[in-house]
Formats: structure tokens, C-alpha cells, sequence
């Protein structure tokens, strides 16, 4: 009984191998096409041997063994060898303000994302220590300066010597650099915007005390954005300052077309890249430091290009053909390829402008002047 049961799966197996193989070779679809059909044609009473019936196709077969497919014309245009690549937005200008001295928050001057203008307080800290400071250097290098005058008066009368001169003189200029000290101290107090710009998010309340160099607020002028991208090293000699990109981000539509403005001066060491940059308007403010974009980068232009759909090839040993049709009959053409779109490829060799080729249906074609029924319509698609 087992012996009975082993011997059945195989032979289910087997079965199932030989319709998967006719099913692959075609032999499914001559046979479906010849039930479909009935009764094979049979001559005509009279008609001279070896010549068709009306009911087949001349060359083809049973007008029932045409393949089905789809087309697409060769179309000609201008041709751009397009790199792309991704980058990053960063702000023409941008400085994390950092506070000189350590001390206590008096005075916050700007609002979160507020638009500041060049020399603007933003960040005042508590100055009534160092304000009396400069108030004693202020009266100790007055001090100093009149003495300074009484002491030349008295040299010239010849009651002192040139070295007590010499001595007022020095203590003068100490006093003066006392209090100059102390002023640019006091100054420190009050940190301003460097630039115009747009200031960022408050971390800090009225009140905290702050050590030196910590970040207080960012500033950043985001009128321009840098938008920096990196090509691999091999297109190092095909890239250069004026190239054409477009720029591409997440849930934002951008049609304009901006240009290289730099080219970095060296190979980056890690991972062999060469960067780029390309500086683009933002007066909307749509785009932020940091955010990502894919760029693509126009490296040639080819002004009228043959291109064909990227369903169309069939690869071989020998290379890429196509399935061209003329007058419903397939024929194998091959092609020498160009530049690679995204979806297209351009043809330098082996198709016309205007020639209808398969773009689905290409495993039905199983040999040259096969018949072919076209699916989507005479005039085929475009790619």
C-alpha cells in the first residue's frame, strides 16, 4: 500500500513537471489555440496542394498563433546624461552665538524664529558687577592722566626728575589699559546678531546663569541656501562650475533649474567623492538647514536623441535586441545604447525614428516573422 501511495506522488509530480515544461516551451498555447480553433483547416476542394487555405495566414500559421504584445514607438528629443545624486541645504551664514564670560541671563531680545537685523541685542547678561568695575578704571585712569599733566609741568619748572616724569607717564597708560579692559569686559555683557538673519529656538530663560562658550542661540542668513552634494570620483572630470541641476525634495515641487557654483579643491579621502555646491534662493524660507534633496546633475546634452522604453530590451549574450514590428510580423533588431534615463534609453544604433518595438509580450515572440497582435492599438505608446 505504501509502495502503491509512493508511486502515485510521483507520478503526480511528474505530471505536474511536464505541464510546467509545455507551459514554458508554448505547447499549452498551440494546443488551447487548436481547440479554440476546431477542426484543423483542411484544402479547399480544388485548391493546388501545398498552397494555404483561406482560413490561415500566409508565413504565420493559424491566424490564432499570432503573439500578443504591446508597442511603443522610437521617439527622438533632446537627451540629457542626468547624474543623481543627494545632498544637503546648509545656510550661506550661521553662527552659534557663545557668550564670552560667564553670568547671569538679564535680558532676552528676540522671539523664537524671529528675523533680527545686524547689531541687534539678542542676549543681555547682569552688568551692574562689571559697570562698577569700569566706573573705578574710569576715575583711576582720569587720576592718572591729570597727574600725569601735573608731573610734565613740574618737570618743566625742573622740580622733578626725568624719572618721576618718566614713572607718572607709565602709570597713566596703566590706568587707561585698566579701563579699557574693563570696558570690553562690560561689552561682553551684550551679545548681538553678526549678521541679519533669522534667529532660532530659545533654550535659555531670564534668570540662568550661562558659562563661558556656551551655545545661546543660532543665528542663520536664509535668504540663499549652500545646497552641497557629493559625486562619486570616476564623473570628477566630467563635472565643472555653470553645470545644470535640478533639485528635488520631500513634499516640496520645485521646476527650477540652478547652476554649480563651486567645485571643491580635493577628492574626499573617505569613500573617494568630490564635492559640490550650488547656491539656490530661499527667500519663502521653504527650505531648512539640514533637510536632504536629490539633485540631478545635467553632465551632457544630446539634442536630438533616438529613445526607447527600458520594457523594450532583451539582453543576450551578445548584447541588447528588440522585437521591431513591420507590417505585423516580428523582427530582431539589435541596438547599440546609449545614455540610460530613468525610464528610457537612448539608441545610437540599430532603430529608426518612428519604429514600433515590444514592450510586453516579448516571451511569446519565438522566432523572427512570427505574426503579432498588438494589444494597445496601431500606433503603439510612448515610452
Amino acid at each position: 500500500m505504501r509502495l502503491n501511495f509512493r508511486l502515485f506522488v510521483v507520478l503526480l509530480i511528474g505530471l505536474a513537471l511536464l505541464l510546467l515544461v509545455a507551459y514554458r516551451m508554448g505547447w499549452l498555447d498551440q494546443v488551447m489555440s487548436g481547440a479554440s480553433s476546431g477542426a484543423p483547416a483542411q484544402t479547399a476542394p480544388g485548391a493546388p496542394a501545398g498552397k494555404p487555405s483561406p482560413g490561415s495566414r500566409p508565413g504565420g500559421g493559424p491566424a490564432g498563433m499570432a503573439a500578443p504584445v504591446e508597442l511603443a514607438k522610437v521617439v527622438r528629443r533632446e537627451v540629457s546624461d542626468t547624474l543623481w545624486v543627494t545632498g544637503e541645504f546648509k545656510a550661506t551664514d550661521r553662527v552659534d552665538l557663545r557668550p564670552e564670560i560667564s553670568g547671569r541671563i538679564s535680558e532676552l531680545g528676540f522671539r523664537d524664529g524671529q528675523a533680527v537685523t545686524k547689531g541687534q541685542v539678542l542676549v543681555r547678561l547682569d552688568d551692574s558687577l562689571l559697570k562698577a568695575e569700569y566706573a573705578q578704571a574710569k576715575a583711576e585712569a582720569e587720576l592718572a592722566e591729570s597727574n600725569y599733566v601735573r608731573a610734565q609741568e613740574l618737570f618743566d619748572r625742573q622740580f622733578i626728575s626725568p624719572r618721576g616724569l618718566d614713572e607718572a607717564k607709565a602709570n597713566a597708560a596703566v590706568a587707561k589699559a585698566r579701563r579699557d579692559l574693563s570696558f570690553a569686559r562690560l561689552a561682553r555683557t551684550e551679545i548681538r546678531a553678526p549678521f541679519a538673519g533669522r534667529a532660532g529656538l530659545k533654550d535659555w530663560s531670564i534668570g540662568d546663569y550661562v558659562k563661558e562658550g556656551e551655545r545661546l542661540v543660532t543665528v542663520e542668513d536664509t535668504d540663499r541656501m549652500y545646497f552641497d552634494f557629493r559625486v562619486p570620483e570616476r564623473f570628477a572630470s566630467q563635472v565643472s562650475v555653470g553645470q545644470v541641476l535640478s533639485i528635488q525634495t520631500e513634499g516640496i515641487t520645485d521646476k527650477r533649474l540652478y547652476r554649480v557654483s563651486a567645485v571643491d579643491v580635493e577628492v574626499d579621502q573617505n569613500g573617494r567623492f568630490l564635492r559640490l555646491r550650488a547656491v539656490v534662493a530661499n527667500s519663502d524660507g521653504q527650505w531648512k538647514t539640514g533637510m536632504f534633496g536629490r539633485a540631478g546633475l545635467r553632465l551632457k546634452t544630446i539634442a536630438d536623441g533616438l529613445l526607447v522604453s527600458e520594457e523594450a530590451l532583451v539582453g543576450d549574450r551578445e548584447g541588447f535586441f528588440v522585437w521591431k514590428v513591420v507590417d505585423g510580423k516580428a523582427q530582431k533588431a539589435r541596438v547599440k545604447l546609449g545614455v540610460r534615463l530613468e525610464k528610457e534609453v537612448q539608441v545610437v544604433e540599430g532603430l529608426a525614428e518612428g519604429d514600433e518595438v515590444v514592450i510586453a509580450g516579448q516571451l511569446k515572440i519565438r522566432a523572427p516573422g512570427q505574426d503579432v497582435r498588438v494589444l494597445n492599438g496601431v500606433s503603439g505608446k510612448k515610452p
